[in-house]
């Protein structure tokens, strides 16, 4: 699903009996991934009519800027830069979750994962590179990025044309993810090089590039959001999933009551819930995004990953670095560099 197209597209989840306030969450997270948090917030608050409208990272951030209305209750994204920036320009009301203030259960939250009191990480996602199950038949699966790269020259006639990542000019996730790249990869410059030589093609969010992957449009797929791709393999069975053994990134998924809200107790009970164990407990349960209390231990959680991961996840930094990112100046330097090395994309 192409969080771009679907910008207008609000899903109602209010109970018939529903008289109480309307509670309305606006999110750069797909449908799909949230489903089965918001049915259960529902049976547990059926006296609110929630409303969750699924938009782009760009497009929401600039919609709250601009004081669109509706505003939005409750904001939920995954591109931890624009969140950041969000909070720290006074869009967000202070807030602390019951499972935050309650003793047994404040050393659950961690630190990491808060900011300010204002913004609260929920998942822990990693980002992979994905490749096409048929086309990787009788190959051995690249498992770092230098090998990443000796796989591209070997089979660059096959993969011309078929390597996919995002448009950084346009999807959020795709800058936040390149930008972290740039200071975290010693061979960042021939990433780019073998990128260009290759044509790779530019793709406006996961699902689209996981569809190209589906049909074999492209073999390839560099920066994926891990909780998707899961999704997507449980689904089809078509890919390989790769988690860079040199270093992966790792995007913390993120929610702030918004300071405009016209309805702070329905705001205040669904963030206690995205925090709360039970909460946390059916993300680990029924999706793909690791959950980031550290009282739950499954192995996709948070917890688990960090305890056995520890030289291999590259969590990007919740913390004022993340205005760095953002300022426009560096987000300028960074596409007219990503632009001059790819500027043959199309």
């Amino acid at each position: 699903m192409n969080l771009a197209r679907i910008v207008n597209i609000t899903l109602l989840f209010a109970s018939p009996l529903a008289f109480g306030e309307t509670l309305r969450v606006y999110a750069a997270a797909y449908i799909s991934e949230m489903q089965p948090l918001l049915d259960d917030f529902q049976k547990r608050h059926p006296d609110i009519d929630l409303q969750y409208k699924a938009i782009s990272s760009n497009t929401l951030n600039q919609y709250i800027r601009n004081g669109t209305e509706p505003k939005p209750d409750v904001t939920v994204s995954s591109v931890m830069d624009l969140q950041f920036r969000l909070v720290n320009d006074g869009f967000a009301l202070p807030y602390k979750p019951v499972a935050s203030r309650m003793p047994d259960s404040k050393e659950h939250l961690p630190s990491w994962a808060v900011w300010r009191d204002e913004l609260y990480g929920f998942s822990y996602e990693p980002a992979v590179i994905v490749l096409n199950k048929a086309f990787m038949e009788g190959k051995v699966v690249p498992k770092n990025r230098v090998e990443l790269l000796s796989f591209i020259r070997r089979y660059g006639d096959q993969l011309n044309g078929k390597i996919g990542t995002f448009d950084i000019r346009t999807v959020g996730i795709g800058y936040l993810l390149w930008s972290f790249e740039r200071i975290q990869a010693t061979n960042y410059g021939q990433i780019l090089e073998l990128f260009k030589q290759h044509n790779a093609r530019t793709f406006p969010s996961s699902a689209s590039m996981l569809t190209a992957l589906h049909n074999e449009e492209i073999l390839l797929a560099y920066n994926i959001m891990g909780s998707y791709a899961r999704s997507w393999e449980q689904r089809y069975e078509d890919v390989i999933i790769v988690a860079a053994e040199d270093y992966t990134p790792v995007v913390i998924r993120s929610a702030f009551i918004n300071k405009s809200t016209q309805a702070p107790d329905a705001a205040k009970r669904f963030l206690n819930y995205l925090v709360s164990y039970e909460g946390q407990q059916l993300m680990a349960r029924q999706t793909n995004m690791p959950p980031i209390r550290s009282d739950i231990n499954s192995p996709k959680s948070a917890n688990f990953m960090r305890a056995t991961l520890t030289d291999q996840l590259k969590p990007i930094p919740m913390d004022v670095t993340l205005l760095v990112s953002s300022d426009q100046n560096k987000r300028d330097i960074v596409i007219t560099e990503w632009e001059n090395a790819l500027k043959e994309f199309e």
